[in-house]
């Protein structure tokens, strides 16, 4: 008893110090105001934000904003600001001049801006990813990578500052139902959002209906009541999996949303992506991954996605990855977690498939040793999802599984700190994987570039 007593307090401590970690990352992310007005009909955005709230980031910032958007003024409390921009992939980087040099952050920008998008229906668009603001003429889909919204940038760090703090007024005429990130959905054609807790903002709109239930709600999906309670059960599931794991209380009800494609999808293909709290899925049906007889997913990829993407509650919410190995920790660790919710789930023969399939598709290739890594993109897809998650199997089978999910929560626990490998070699030693075993685990497995000694280990 005094064992479970004693697990309790410390349970509350740390769930303690994680409200406090939010609540200072709350602090310093910037809140954006002010009014929102959509067209659907015309595929129109008209905004006139305030951002505020902004890091002293000297003259070292930009304001990053989808280039279909057309700038009307910048402005601060009273004056109408200067400004050039420089081309990005998908959006135009703004920075604030006097005319001679460049200025130090306002306390508060102004923004007044509009941009109109084209709407697919017949014939489609040849491709559509999460950077997309979509159009399918039933909803819009835009999301924070999409830079619908202003997003600070700070050239200094490196770092977006995409999630925000919000009280937005979103007017749609046409449309039925309104949604942003970090809020419940509200009927149209005005609603009204705000948020002290700073998300990724994730705008959906259109003509659909909200289902709700005690830990997930659905946009769009039209399921069937006992289908959609089957996918919130094995969803809690999940969630239940990882908190006793990690003996952290899972925090966060998740919205799911369904949208059509604006690129052509067969019936066996379809993508996703996740602006946390909420998951997207295009191209697929969420009424066709439940097996009615089972009430489970009807196949462990369509399990191991959704593991994967609750996953990001702890690498992207909890710790916010960055430095030269951000995309290790962003996708690589939720990648980790999702195979051993598999593992529980479906059995050691899941994880046994995971690596053969791994092994097929890594074959050939090569890899930069993780510990030689010096900017994010040296972590490309293959290596995040597949080869990374990989080596993580490896050191459990060296030190055990206790010791990784100690790993785990020595990095959840961590504050603003730099996730690049000095980081890595830090949590492993704060889970007291021995110096013996981690120099073994770098010899054998980090300081390879061929994934085939990586897999001969894991036989």
């Amino acid at each position: 008893m005094k064992q479970n007593g004693y697990s309790k307090i410390l349970a509350l401590i740390f769930l303690i110090f994680i409200y406090n970690q939010i609540f200072a990352q709350n602090s310093t992310a910037p809140h954006i105001s002010g009014k929102v007005r959509i067209s659907m009909k015309d595929g129109l955005i008209v905004s006139d934000l305030n951002v505020s709230n902004i890091s002293k980031l000297d003259t070292a910032f930009r304001i990053n904003l989808n280039r279909g958007m057309n700038i009307k003024l910048f402005r601060d409390s009273g004056n109408v600001l200067r400004y050039n921009n420089l081309p990005g992939d998908d959006y135009l980087s703004y920075r604030i001049h006097d005319g001679k040099k460049y200025v130090a952050a306002p306390k508060v920008i102004n923004i007044t801006y509009s941009g109109a998008f084209p709407i697919y229906t017949d014939p489609l668009n040849f491709y559509d990813y999460k950077g997309v603001i979509a159009l399918n003429g039933k909803t819009l889909r835009a999301s924070e990578q999409s830079k619908w919204y202003p997003v600070m940038y700070d050239t200094k760090n490196e770092r977006e500052l995409d999630e925000v703090t919000y009280d937005l007024n979103v007017e749609c005429l046409d449309c039925k139902t309104i949604f942003l990130n970090g809020s419940e959905a509200q009927p149209g054609p005005t609603a009204h959002f705000k948020s002290d807790k700073a998300v990724g903002l994730m705008l959906f709109t259109g003509d659909y209906q909200i289902q709700k239930f005690s830990e997930s709600s659905f946009l769009n999906a039209e399921m069937q009541t006992d289908i959609a309670e089957s996918f919130n059960q094995q969803i809690s599931s999940i969630k239940a999996f990882y908190a006793g794991k990690l003996n952290i209380p899972y925090q966060q009800e998740i919205t799911f949303i369904q949208h059509k494609a604006v690129e052509p999808y067969g019936p066996d293909r379809s993508w996703g992506f996740v602006t946390f709290p909420s998951i997207a899925v295009a191209g697929g049906r969420f009424n066709n991954e439940i097996d009615v007889k089972t009430k489970k997913f009807n196949h462990i990829f369509k399990y191991s996605f959704y593991a994967h993407e609750l996953g990001h509650y702890y690498f992207g919410t909890l710790l916010h990855p960055n430095s030269s190995l951000k995309w290790f920790f962003l996708e690589s660790f939720p990648e980790y977690l999702s195979i051993k919710a598999a593992e529980q789930e479906y059995g050691k023969q899941a994880t046994e498939t995971y690596i053969k399939n791994a092994e097929k598709s890594l074959a050939g290739k090569v890899f930069i040793p993780l510990n030689k890594i010096t900017k994010p993109e040296n972590i490309d897809e293959p290596y995040r999802y597949k080869y990374a998650p990989i080596m993580l199997l490896a050191l459990e089978k060296r030190v055990g599984e206790k010791k990784v999910y100690k790993m785990i929560k020595k990095a959840l626990e961590a504050k603003n700190s730099k996730t690049d490998y000095a980081f890595f070699v830090e949590i492993a030693k704060e889970a007291e994987i021995s110096s013996s075993d981690w120099k073994s685990f770098e010899d054998e497995i980090i300081n390879n570039e061929n994934p085939k000694i990586v897999f001969e280990k894991l036989q």
